[in-house]
C-alpha cells in the first residue's frame, strides 16, 4: 500500500485562499459590511448625540434588525447618549441588512 503523499504547495495555497474566501462569505451572511461599519464609526459621536430613538427602534424591530430584548437593553440605559451608544454597539453585529435598515429609519 502506498503512503499518502503530502499536498503540494499550490494545493495548500489554494486551500488557504478557499478558507479566506469562505470567511468573507460568512461575514457577508452574518456581519455588517466593513465599509458600513467604518461609516458608523466615523459618525459615532454625532449619531450618539443626535439620534432620537423612539421611532428608530420601532423601525429596526419591525425589520428584524433588533429583538425585543435588545430594545429593552437599549432603553434600560439612563441617558439618551447611553441609549444611542448601546444601539451603535449592537448594529454592526446585526447582519448585512442592518446598515440599510438603519439608514431607512433615519430618513423616515
Amino acid at each position: 500500500m502506498a503512503a499518502p503523499s503530502a499536498p503540494s504547495l499550490p494545493a495548500l495555497q489554494q486551500k488557504g485562499l478557499m478558507a479566506a474566501d469562505r470567511g468573507r462569505r460568512i461575514l457577508g451572511v452574518c456581519g455588517m459590511h466593513p465599509d458600513h461599519q467604518e461609516a458608523l464609526k466615523k459618525n459615532r459621536v454625532v449619531l450618539a448625540k443626535q439620534l432620537l430613538l423612539s421611532e428608530l427602534l420601532e423601525h429596526l424591530l419591525e425589520k428584524d434588525i433588533i429583538t425585543l430584548e435588545m430594545r429593552e437593553l437599549i432603553q434600560a440605559k439612563v441617558t439618551s447618549f447611553g441609549q444611542n451608544v448601546e444601539l451603535l454597539n449592537l448594529l454592526p453585529k446585526r447582519g448585512p441588512q442592518a446598515f440599510e435598515a438603519f439608514c431607512e429609519a433615519l430618513h423616515s
